[in-house]
């Protein structure tokens, strides 16, 4: 099974010969399965997306994931059928996603860049809207579960086939309806990552606190601050010099997942383990063999950084594609 790529487009000048089945699907945007996944780990992840969805088909085989779109089972792929529509060996099983073609009308930019090659497999204009949302799920959902995607054929383009790096995405998010102060936060992360401190909070000038009591009578310049928000540093310099930082911004959050506002309707608390790498390279595609290890490195350290947390706050934990993730899953 691959563990990073981009869009893969059929190398040989003829194609195979179609199938029956290749035939019937390579209309549709595909979710390529291999022999270790079951569609009820794809229901169950997208779950965690839409989880005012049950995870189960109907009696078609069929899964509505909006008013426009749905999902079916799809069909198993022997040998011939993977050949014809160009998709690697290990593909056993293509889920059918059936959505509508919205498109930007112009093509990316130069200089735009997507992780996942979409830039290159979308030259005429990247994919919008409703299309976009469902392309999102299913590089999501492919990237969890280490497998792939096969964009629909198009005329004037080759077969294209992406594989997301299941790597790439570091970030944490954690979310609890306890506010942990930072003494308490900091103690976790030093943990392992004994050197980690607080960013210096910004200090009002005379200016602000004086147009502060012009608005509010009341306002008292020497009552203490009550905190609304901080952040925690964690520097990588020991990992790599190009590695950054780990920065944990906790605040409370504007925005709770669905996954998260279906299990309570607390005021959520967002702790955010973040990587900020020196150069922003982390979401370009094509890493070097370098950058991977050293990313690998700062992923493990997010992950024990992130278990920590977790457990400490009583929170809901999840990754940075938006699936549950549990304390005992980061430190494996």
């Amino acid at each position: 099974m691959p563990s990073t790529g981009r869009p893969g487009y059929g190398g040989d000048t003829s194609a195979p010969e179609d199938t029956a089945t290749s035939a019937d699907l390579r209309g549709f945007h595909l979710i390529l399965l291999d022999d270790a996944v079951e569609v009820s780990d794809v229901l169950a992840l997208i779950h965690n997306k839409l989880p005012d969805l049950r995870p189960v088909l109907d009696e078609h085989g069929q899964l509505r994931l909006s008013r426009h779109s749905r999902l079916s089972s799809g069909a198993s792929l022997d040998p011939a059928d993977a050949a014809a529509l160009e998709v690697p060996d290990w593909a056993r099983h293509a889920i059918v996603i059936d959505c509508p073609r919205d498109r930007q009308p112009a093509p990316p930019p130069d200089w735009f860049a997507d992780a996942d090659g979409l830039h290159e497999a979308f030259p005429n204009g990247m994919p919008d809207r409703e299309e976009e949302r469902m392309l999102s799920l299913m590089l999501s959902v492919a990237s969890r579960l280490h497998t792939g995607v096969r964009l629909a054929d198009e005329p004037g383009l080759p077969t294209r086939v992406i594989i997301p790096d299941p790597e790439a995405k570091v970030d944490l998010y954690i979310y609890s309806s306890y506010w942990m102060a930072p003494p308490v936060a900091l103690d976790l992360v030093r943990r392992h990552a004994p050197h980690a401190f607080q960013q210096a909070l910004p200090t009002p000038d005379e200016g602000v606190l004086a147009q502060a009591s012009i608005d509010d009578p009341l306002f008292d310049p020497s009552a203490p601050v009550i905190l609304d928000g901080y952040a925690l540093l964690v520097p990588l310099g020991e990992i790599d010099e190009s590695a950054g930082s780990l920065e944990i911004r906790v605040m409370e959050a504007e925005w709770v997942p669905p996954i998260v506002a279906a299990h309570t309707d607390a005021p959520q608390i967002e702790y955010h383990v973040h990587w900020m790498d020196t150069e922003s390279k982390r979401y370009q595609p094509n890493q070097g063999r370098r950058f991977r290890r050293m990313r690998g490195r700062v992923a493990e350290l997010t992950d024990a950084i992130g278990a920590e947390l977790l457990v400490g706050s009583d929170g809901i934990g999840l990754d940075e594609n938006g699936f549950l993730v549990t304390s005992r899953q980061l430190r494996a």
